[in-house]
């Protein structure tokens, strides 16, 4: 149960963090998370949302085990203006 929680955090942090300095993921970065969408038929990811902004599909909120799905970033780069993918978490029970 703590990881989850501190999961949670984790996320809720960085997206806060996110939205405060107005960090945006590199577009190479954007355009391999459409590559992935695609080849794994991933429908709910939006992306006129930012991937980094933790809305929207990108991370799943109270998630039923089993079928956790996160994008996580470190949006520290270039001054607090650039973000970087540093896990992607896709869980899906069948």
């Amino acid at each position: 149960m703590f990881i989850r929680v501190f999961f949670a955090s984790l996320v809720a942090f960085t997206s806060f963090l996110t939205l405060i300095n107005g960090a945006t993921l590199v577009a190479d970065e954007v355009q391999t998370l459409q590559e992935i969408a695609k080849t794994l038929e991933k429908t709910d990811w939006e992306f006129d949302v930012d991937p980094c902004s933790g809305e929207s599909g990108w991370v799943t909120p109270n998630p039923v085990e089993g079928s956790e799905n996160s994008v996580t970033c470190n949006c520290t780069f270039n001054n607090n203006t650039s973000c970087h993918v540093i896990s992607i978490s896709m869980q899906e029970r069948f």
